[in-house]
């Protein structure tokens, strides 16, 4: 009789692939239902996850090898809620404190780099033409 697949993978990659089934799709976004009277909750999450890993070779002779390395992060952001009545379906989205702080720091990212571009696109044909200018005088 064959092991099971993890089993043949390790327990390590076995515990990751179990991992990682429980936290696909949209179990990650939206919470567990909460009914209070005759009114359900539903909490909705901005989900981010992200991670790495890594793994070895054998040495030259049986037995150097080693390997191993891996990593991640899981980050989760309340952003609102689903309620549920008698009158229907309403979603109501939390206010975020940081938003406006965030959207000032992109702006200004945007406009510092379309100002390095236009800098540097203007260097570029400054050269050329002061490169084309010494070409004809030269010959």
């Amino acid at each position: 009789m064959s092991k099971p697949r993890a089993d043949r993978q390790g327990p390590r990659v076995g515990g990751l692939r179990r991992l990682l089934d429980r936290l696909a799709g949209a179990r990650l976004c939206y919470g567990e239902p909460v009914v209070a009277r005759d009114r359900t909750v539903i909490p909705v999450a901005r989900v981010r996850l992200s991670g790495g890993g890594g793994w070895g070779s054998g040495g030259s002779q049986e037995g150097d090898g080693a390997g191993g390395g891996g990593g991640g992060h899981l980050d989760a952001t309340p952003v609102g809620f689903i309620e549920v009545d008698d009158a229907g379906a309403r979603y109501h989205e939390i206010p975020d404190p940081d938003r406006p702080a965030r959207m000032l720091r992109a702006g200004a990212g945007a406009l510092a780099t379309l100002a390095t571009a236009a800098a540097a696109a203007r260097r570029l044909r400054t050269g050329e033409r002061r490169g084309r200018r010494s070409l004809s005088r030269g010959g």
